[in-house]
């Protein structure tokens, strides 16, 4: 599954809060920052690092053009915007089972 989203100031529109894609359905994400004539101010993608007894949180300041690779168990947000448009293409993938095969032989 493809699709575009938006980010504004707008109530509801600001950000995509904590959370895994797919609920086990995809095998990760890619998230690509598209350019915008409203420029944003905020935004960004933060990451939690699970493997920790306290999870480190890590925050990435995306520029247009920027490419997010997500593995399926990374808790991870779009974070919220205060000014501005923030455009994103997100595609959830999944790995086909016979082609892993293949690389593997």
């Amino acid at each position: 599954m493809t699709f575009v989203t938006r980010y504004t100031p707008n109530p509801g529109e600001q950000a995509l809060l904590k959370h895994v894609d797919g609920a086990g359905k995809v095998d990760g994400s890619v998230v690509v920052a598209l350019p915008t004539d409203n420029n944003f101010e905020g935004g960004g993608l933060t990451f939690w690092d699970g493997r920790r007894k306290n999870p480190m949180e890590i925050h990435y300041d995306t520029r247009s053009g920027d490419l997010a690779f997500i593995d399926r168990a990374v808790w991870h947000q779009a974070d919220p915007i205060s000014k501005g448009t923030r455009w994103a293409l997100v595609i959830f993938y999944k790995v086909d089972q016979f082609a892993e095969e293949a690389i593997k032989t």
